[in-house]
């Protein structure tokens, strides 16, 4: 993974995959802030205005397009990379729809966050490889 200049403001629940996540991204990033859920997910995009927030699906309790558009309004520099628990095209495509810049799924976090993070901070959308093959909807890096 390439670094990147800023922070990253992690949204997640579980605190091993969060502290995995940390290790991950401290290599790439001037900072890492942990949260555990979305009133503070929230706040921190606020306060941090973070280059990237790597923001749990569980996290947006129903309303990934709410959540979104309140991260993106807080923290318009921002990039908002989605980790999924579904695999499936119509689920990375209906993320991306509501906001997400990008989607990882967690099944396949350690072979996909670099390229995710790399992609969505380029500008770019970032749809699972899985998704990308052949049967599946999109390719990495729209």
């Amino acid at each position: 993974m390439t670094h990147h200049a800023g922070g990253v403001l992690v949204g997640h629940a579980h605190q091993r995959l969060s502290e995995g996540l940390r290790h991950w991204l401290q290599a790439s990033f001037d900072s890492v802030y942990m949260v555990g859920d979305r009133a503070s997910l929230v706040e921190g995009a606020r306060k941090l205005q973070p280059a990237l927030m790597v923001v749990d699906l569980a996290l947006a309790a129903g309303d990934l397009a709410s959540l979104a558009a309140e991260l993106h309004a807080l923290a318009p520099g921002s990039r908002v990379l989605l980790l999924s628990d579904y695999d499936e095209a119509g689920a990375d495509a209906a993320a991306l729809s509501a906001g997400a810049d990008g989607v990882v799924h967690l099944a396949t976090l350690a072979a996909e966050l670099s390229a995710a993070v790399d992609t969505v901070l380029a500008g770019r959308q970032y749809v699972p490889l899985a998704a990308a093959r052949p049967g599946g909807a999109g390719s990495a890096g729209v």
